[in-house]
This record gives C-alpha cells, structure tokens and sequence, in this order.
C-alpha cells in the first residue's frame, strides 16, 4: 500500500531518482512535495496537500511560493535532474555527439497545445545537414496518429519518453537526448533546460503555439500575457549560467544531506496526519469493495 505522494514527487520517476541519490529504497514514499518541472511562475499545486517542506529549484521559485506556503516549510534544493544527473551519468555508453533531438510544444492535462506541423516541419527541413538526423521528442499527449504520421512522412524519426507516472520517463529522456549535439525547440520548457545540462546547444525557430484550455483555470488573457513577457526577457539573456540559475545547480545537496532531510520528513506531523489519512481511506475503499461483493 502507498503511504502518500505529495504533489510532484510522483511523476516521471522524480521520487526514486530523489531516493535513489539518498541511497534509501525507492518503494518508499517521498515525505515531501516537489517542483516536478521548471515554472515560469509559483503556484498553489504543491502547497495543496500541506507537505512538511516543498522543495524547490531556485531561490526565484522559492521568493514567489511564499505566497502560497509558509517560507520555513520551502526548501531551495536544485533541480532533481541534477540528483538523476549523478545516479545515472557513469553508466551512459560513450558515444559520438550528433544530429539533433527536436521538441516541439507539448499539451497537459488541462490545456491542449496547438502550433502548426506543417511549418515546424517546413523549418526542420530547412535547417541544413548539421542538424541531421533530427528526431522529434513527443510528450506522451500529443502523441496522436495524425501528429505521428506527418513528422515520420516527412523523414523524421519519432520518439516519446512515457507518460506521467512512468518510472523510466526522465531516464528515457535523458537516453533520447545525450548523445545529440543540438536541441530545436520553439517554446521553452523543462525539456530545453536538461538538454543544455547534458551538453546540447539549444536552437530555437519562430513557431507559434498556443494553449486551448480544457479546464484549467488560470489559463487566462493574464496569464498569457505574463508568459510572453517572461520568455521575451529570459531568451534575451538565456545562457548556461542563466538555466543552472534557474535549475538551482549551486543548491545541490550531498547524499547525506537528502538523505537526512527525506529521515526527518518521515517524523512530521504533517506526513504521518496525511499518511493515517489516506491509508484509512485506503482501508475503507476495500472494506467497502469487500462488503459490495459479499
């Protein structure tokens, strides 16, 4: 049985590359929510839950969350990439750098991301035969048939690195990605940022996209016009030392040090009220189950 997963840590194997790192058995729960992916801007996800500590990339992030949770239960700890970065690099085999990973803008949930195929493919065919061969990293949402089709038709090999809960999702990412020498994208996002921590130059090309809302609601004109101004600012200065800025690299903690904090975690309040919570519920909803068969 799931003790508790407190928002984020349970998606793209984010909680076992943090246990992992800590030497702990990855089965067991992560006492602590996580910033599951780069933002633009804070928001209320991880504080919903009421974790003990929310722990997040950057000191930006943390700055900003203090509107949603108490700033003594925000830790700055650098991005989990990096801890995944650690457990995994020496076992990459030694290959050549070449060719080019591509990923275009992709849909969540609750907002379906809608650009044109035809002229990302337009561009992709224009870029010269440095950038050869080119492969296009879809998330797992848009990997309908039409999409599919139309990339492979035009030459292009396509890839997907599993959906949220995949336990594999960031190590895929990272063996889709490594051995590449360029990284083309239009919009920016979580996937930008990892790629130039494994070494790839980022390429951006002139394609607009825009989010159809499907129920989220701070999908909003403000919104909108936030993150165009966002991104306007952070492509006019974006460089390596800007994204480890962003990805918190200076906060990285030792093994020990996470190690210590996931132990601490475990003996809070905060973890073992939702952890009684959800097992009772968990306890309830098969009773219940039990009772209807009988």
């Amino acid at each position: 049985m799931r003790i508790t997963v407190f928002p984020g840590s349970d998606f793209y194997g984010i909680k076992e590359a943090l246990l992992g790192y800590a030497r702990l058995p990855t089965f067991l729960p992560l006492p602590v929510a996580v910033q599951h992916g780069w933002q633009r801007f804070a928001h209320a996800f991880e504080a919903s839950a009421k974790p003990p500590e929310i722990w997040v990339w950057s000191e930006r992030l943390a700055r900003e969350l203090e509107s949603f949770y108490p700033s003594n239960k925000i830790r700055v700890v650098g991005s989990f990439f990096y801890y995944l970065l650690e457990n995994t690099r020496r076992d990459l085999p030694v290959k050549v750098r070449q060719g080019s990973i591509c990923i275009p803008p992709h849909s969540s949930h609750l907002a379906r991301t809608e650009y044109s195929l035809e002229r990302y493919i337009e561009l992709l065919g224009q870029m010269g035969s440095k950038f050869e061969p080119i492969t296009i990293m879809l998330y797992y949402l848009d990997m309908d048939e039409h999409t599919v089709r139309l990339y492979e038709k035009a030459g292009f090999q396509v890839v997907s690195n599993g959906t949220l809960y995949d336990k594999k999702f960031l190590h895929n990412f990272i063996s889709h990605v490594y051995d590449k020498q360029f990284c083309i994208y239009s919009e920016l996002g979580s996937g930008v940022l990892y790629a130039s921590e494994l070494g790839v130059t980022p390429i951006r090309i002139n394609v607009e996209s825009k989010p159809i809302n499907r129920g989220n609601p701070y999908l909003k004109s403000e919104m909108f016009a936030a993150t165009a101004r966002f991104d306007e600012e952070f492509l006019m200065t974006m460089s390596e030392a800007t994204i480890r800025e962003e990805m918190g690299k200076k906060y990285v903690l030792s093994p020990e040090a996470v190690r210590s904090l996931i132990l601490k975690n475990y003996f809070t309040w905060d973890f073992l009220r939702t952890g009684i919570r959800r097992g009772g519920g968990h306890v309830m909803r098969r009773l219940r189950f039990r009772g209807g068969k009988c």
